[in-house]
């Protein structure tokens, strides 16, 4: 069911039965620009064996940083006072990956784990990709801007155990950004989960047949990249064990 927010943004919103169960809030990618659908509804079918689902489209309106955690802030507490959701996941992709570290930064009471998928995090120049921080700022950021957000300067002890996963080819988001966080965690004691695959290129989603690429058939696609899809039941472990 979706549901719109005061801005014009929205979210679905899936309980896959009556019981009171935690929830996976999902955050697609897109360079802050648009959501993908790559990385929306495919991926809460893919955890709807376990969790109510919830996939937040947060650049239907285009809201800037820094208003856009106001909103996030928001819906989390919406989802914290529903009567049949407990504990909050957030899933991050890409760009979505550093609004739900952002997110957990500033909201750790509200984040109980976090999922990042090849996330965009750092604002080093030699890593950093430039137009989701254009398209976050609503124009070219300042230096002190960038700093402001560059996610693996911002860890503190309670930031969420986090899982994460990224292909060492992805050439939009080098793997570095996903490097520099798990270093940032560990310094700061933050339990960290983290698989790093050998290929596969940016936007993998969860690698089976409903995301193959368009120039790809669907048994290359498999072949080449179908192994990844295993981050998913990984990630499931991670997030039911007691931490």
């Amino acid at each position: 069911m979706k549901f719109h927010l005061n801005s014009g943004n929205s979210y679905d919103l899936n309980l896959i039965d009556d019981l009171k169960r935690d929830l996976v809030l999902i955050l697609p990618g897109g360079a802050y620009q648009y959501a993908s659908e790559r990385e929306a509804g495919v991926v809460a079918d893919a955890f709807s064996d376990l969790f109510h689902q919830a996939i937040y489209y947060y650049r239907d309106s285009q809201i800037l940083y820094p208003k856009i955690n106001d909103e996030a802030y928001e819906l989390l507490n919406i989802l914290k006072q529903h009567e049949k959701i407990n504990n909050i996941y957030i899933i991050g992709f890409s760009a979505g990956g550093h609004f739900a570290a952002m997110i957990s930064n500033l909201y750790p009471d509200y984040v109980k784990k976090l999922v990042l998928c090849y996330p965009v995090i750092t604002t080093n120049p030699r890593y950093m990709h430039v137009n989701s921080f254009v398209n976050l700022f609503g124009k070219k950021p300042t230096t002190d801007e960038l700093e402001e957000v560059s996610m693996e300067r911002k860890i503190h002890s309670q930031f969420p155990p986090t899982f994460i996963m990224h292909t060492m080819t992805d050439t939009s988001v080098p793997v570095e950004n996903s490097l520099l966080f798990i270093e940032a965690l560990k310094a700061n004691k933050v339990y960290v989960e983290s698989h790093l695959y050998p290929t596969g290129r940016h936007g993998i989603s969860i690698a089976t047949k409903d995301v193959r690429y368009e120039d790809m058939t669907e048994k290359d696609y498999l072949d080449t990249y179908g192994y990844i899809s295993d981050w998913v039941r990984l990630a499931k472990l991670f997030l039911k064990r007691g931490l």
